[in-house]
């Protein structure tokens, strides 16, 4: 053993001083070998398409919801496939730790199939599973822009009381603000001022891009509404229905928790009742 060891101790040595010797000698490429690799024509069409072939692939069917979850939760199509390769390989590592232990001999019943179906299923389980956490992580992205969307219309709504206009009101509303959301919302009236048109427009055009329906609800009532007295009551009615939808959405699920709750209190009754009835049990079935 100390002379695999010794053996191991000078080959590292030997490397390293072999490295260090040539970095400090080096070697320097010509400069016209330098520019004649430059100017060497390449073909970037096959490897570019190859590439674009496999992202599409990782990415899987294009779909409408998901690009609104990745909008939404300001993700990009790498990230996505990031998680998606994470995910999968999660699912996997319960399979990779049965081949391993497999190997140790540890269990010796375990047959290769088995660990071939434990890695392969794990690793599709946890690849589905990265659109499902994807939708849920938009669902809370949702929730989160339809509080900031109730608090920035209140804010137009009392900017407009105080006599500002309707544009100046959006415009000085959602500077204000900070987040995500207020991101969402200053660039869609900032590309609505640059190209002249309605905010509303681009506000519904930014609801249609994150799935979020209270935007598109509001481009129609702003557009019905009009102007002066009309448009600040239609701000208001939305920003109250707004945040009553979120409290019944509050409600509810806290009401479902609290159903949730039910069953392990059962359970742990019964086991109570089972440890106080186990004994008198035991005496009467005893001789």
């Amino acid at each position: 053993m100390m002379v695999l060891i010794a053996m191991a101790a000078a080959g590292c040595a030997a490397t390293g001083l072999i490295l260090i010797v040539r970095g400090v000698i080096g070697t320097t490429t010509p400069l016209a070998s330098v520019l004649a690799e430059l100017h060497r024509p390449r073909n970037l069409t096959v490897d570019t398409t190859r590439h674009a072939r496999l992202l599409r692939t990782l990415e899987g069917r294009p779909s409408s919801g998901r690009e609104a979850d990745l909008a939404v939760c300001d993700r990009d199509n790498a990230r996505w496939i990031r998680d998606r390769c994470t995910w999968a390989l999660l699912g996997a590592t319960p399979g990779v730790a049965l081949t391993l232990l497999a190997a140790t001999s540890t269990f010796t019943t375990v047959r290769p199939p088995t660990v071939v179906a434990v890695v392969v299923g794990g690793g599709i389980a946890g690849w589905l599973w990265a659109r499902v956490d994807l939708a849920g992580d938009a669902a809370r992205a949702r929730r989160a822009f339809r509080h900031a969307l109730a608090a920035y219309l209140q804010l137009v709504t009392i900017l407009m009381s105080g006599g500002a206009g309707v544009e100046t009101a959006m415009f000085d509303a959602v500077s204000i603000g900070r987040g995500p959301a207020f991101a969402h919302l200053r660039a869609a009236l900032t590309a609505a001022q640059n190209r002249r048109e309605p905010p509303w427009r681009q506000l519904g055009e930014l609801g249609h891009r994150l799935g979020i329906r209270e935007l598109d609800e509001l481009q129609a009532a702003m557009t019905l509404a009009g102007g002066g007295a009309q448009v600040r009551d239609s701000l208001v009615a939305k920003a109250t229905a707004i945040t009553t939808r979120d409290l019944a959405d509050l409600e509810s699920a806290a009401q479902a928790r609290s159903e949730t709750l039910v069953l392990p209190v059962a359970l742990m009754f019964a086991g109570f009742l089972v440890l106080l009835g186990y004994p008198a049990l035991a005496a009467l079935s005893g001789p």
